[in-house]
């Protein structure tokens, strides 16, 4: 289902998690890169870095000076979610950390902000975890509306 089917569904009425619910993982994250896109940010799917190890990052976007590394989670609902979140939340910290330490050519990079993003299927108890904003991706919309009064320090 393409991004046009996925509005004209919604503007029908269905819900966007009933919509995307039969999306697998991939399909997941290329939708979430496309709603950044149409937000004005330029969005790079499966990003692989090495320092000491090697470390993949979801979705990363670039929007000024700021970037934002996600971590899709196509995850039903089931026991322990939570706790799994967290650990999610955890991976994701360690991973713009390292991102972070990258540095290039191009003396901006120095200047950017990082900030870590898990964006979810479905509604969750936690809205913040160890520096790690957890969007549903019903809220996504809202959250890159408004990223502004989120992101500040």
């Amino acid at each position: 289902m393409d991004f046009e089917e996925i509005k004209k569904e919604m503007m029908k009425g269905r819900e966007i998690e009933d919509i995307i619910d039969c999306f697998d993982w991939r399909e997941f994250e290329l939708f979430c890169a496309r709603i950044l896109e149409e937000h004005g940010w330029k969005a790079q799917t499966t990003f692989r870095f090495k320092l000491k190890r090697r470390y993949e990052i979801d979705i990363l976007a670039k929007k000024g000076n700021r970037v934002l590394a996600i971590d899709c989670k196509h995850w039903g609902v089931r026991p322990g979610k939570a706790s799994q979140l967290r650990k999610a939340a955890d991976k994701q910290t360690e991973r713009v950390e390292q991102l972070s330490k990258i540095r290039t050519l191009d003396s901006l990079w120095e200047r950017t902000e990082f900030y870590s993003l898990l964006i979810t299927l479905l509604q969750e108890d936690i809205t913040q975890e160890n520096g790690v904003w957890i969007v549903p991706v019903f809220k996504l919309n809202d959250f890159l509306l408004n990223h502004d009064a989120y992101l500040e320090p």
